[in-house]
């Protein structure tokens, strides 16, 4: 048995042979996570709420602005892999979220002083730059807190994250925008990232399931390489990608265009949007909710991997996806349109926190940060394309409902034939890499 003392866990000797799961501290600190995970959905749809006062004022095409909100993926996935790896180079995750939080709250603020065209895809670049990590660091300071057995429900905690910020933050900066301007909602941001960084400055710190080992000897390096290449290349990580990529492109839509979807396509107000765009966040959390205890029971009570983390949440994407694929048949409609939309997104979503906890299970301990990085790194790649694509789709449509309903299309197509896809090919109990390691 060894002992070490971290210096994020005072006078706590952690047991790496039998370390103890205690709740308390656990979601205390997955409490702070998930308004961690908060802040970063609200910054990304800040630029959505703004978008209909902002593209009037700023005199933008859809296709400029599309881009605009496309460039927050430019380095996304760069600083995501990046981050990923300084994580299992004994760099504290502590201190990674608090710098993260920091460059966030410092790219809203000159929007609010100096707002404009270049100002906002400069300002969205670097801001996809320090969230690009954001998931996957969040999620392996939770793990530290919790046995594999129990991860299923926080992921899908931290995963809410983005309903919470929809069903939370877009009511109140939808209303802070029509009252006050758009530009106030970027500073309210900012000031929000910097109260949260006080914060986790005195209760931050990592859990005792955390793997902090000795430097590596060379043979550990090359055993840690050959694990990661395990997971990275194995059927599941590679069919999950594919499967999920319409799914992720799906959610940069959603966070870029559905408030403008709301209002010049089925023509709500402002208000009524703001407070619609969250509703489908609250059915969207409980699905995440349900299904990350779903596949924890499931797990305990001896159902395979290829269940639990296989099937569950590529059926899910599937019937989502259909639903997507038969939006325009809602026709003049807009509730009906808005409901077939919503429960087309709302299913997706339920994939999206099992396939992390599968990606993060599968992985050794010590590689789970930067398995998790690369897989979310490629995934948001989608992200480069689909809110641009979705501007141009929209400015060459004879109509704004025209254009949205072909976007949704080709995503919930893709989606359906993905999700059928990997529901054969799925077993991530199969291409697990932790031979060698604890979970």
């Amino acid at each position: 048995m060894t002992t070490s003392r971290s210096p994020e866990i005072p006078l706590v000797t952690v047991d790496r042979t039998e370390p103890r799961y205690r709740p308390v501290l656990a979601w205390t600190v997955l409490l702070l996570l998930a308004v961690f995970m908060i802040l970063n959905f609200a910054d990304r749809i800040s630029l959505a709420l703004a978008a209909q006062p902002l593209i009037k004022e700023l005199h933008l095409s859809a296709s400029q602005f599309g881009l605009i909100s496309s460039s927050f993926y430019f380095l996304y996935s760069i600083s995501a892999v990046g981050v990923g790896f300084l994580a299992t180079r004994h760099v504290p995750l502590k201190w990674l979220l608090l710098v993260m939080s920091l460059l966030w709250a410092a790219t809203q603020l000159p929007v609010f002083f100096f707002a404009g065209g270049g100002v906002l895809l400069g300002t969205r670049i670097g801001l996809g730059a320090a969230e690009g990590p954001a998931t996957a660091v969040a999620n392996s300071t939770a793990y530290s807190w919790f046995p594999r057995e129990k991860r299923g429900l926080p992921t899908a905690v931290l995963t809410s994250g983005a309903s919470l910020a929809k069903i939370v933050a877009a009511p109140l900066l939808t209303l802070l925008i029509v009252r006050s301007g758009w530009r106030s909602a970027f500073l309210a941001l900012g000031l929000a990232g910097l109260v949260w960084c006080a914060v986790w400055l005195f209760a931050g710190r990592t859990g005792p399931f955390a793997v902090t080992p000795a430097a590596p000897r060379k043979e550990e390096r090359a055993e840690r390489r050959r694990t990661f290449l395990k997971v990275a290349t194995s059927r599941t990580f590679i069919v999950l990608l594919i499967a999920t990529y319409p799914m992720y492109a799906l959610i940069s839509v959603v966070f870029s265009w559905f408030p403008s979807y709301l209002q010049a396509g089925l023509h709500f107000s402002p208000i009524t949007s703001g407070f619609l765009f969250g509703l489908p966040s609250v059915i969207g959390m409980v699905f995440m909710l349900g299904s990350g205890w779903l596949t924890d029971r499931l797990l305990a009570r001896g159902v395979s991997a290829r269940v639990a983390h296989g099937l569950v949440p590529t059926l899910a994407l599937a019937l989502g996806g259909v639903l997507l694929a038969v939006l325009p048949l809602a026709g003049s409609s807009r509730y009906l349109a808005y409901f077939v939309l919503v429960a087309g997104y709302c299913l997706t979503l339920v994939a999206q926190p099992i396939v992390y906890a599968a990606i993060g299970t599968a992985a050794a301990p010590s590689q789970r940060t930067s398995v998790l990085s690369l897989f979310i790194a490629l995934q948001s790649t989608s992200g480069i394309i689909a809110p641009w694509a979705t501007g141009a789709l929209l400015d060459h449509a004879d109509n704004q409902v025209d254009g949205y309903n072909t976007a949704f299309v080709v995503i919930g197509i893709l989606c359906a034939v993905g999700g059928v896809v990997a529901a054969f090919f799925v077993d991530s109990g199969r291409d697990s890499a932790r031979d060698s390691e604890r979970a």
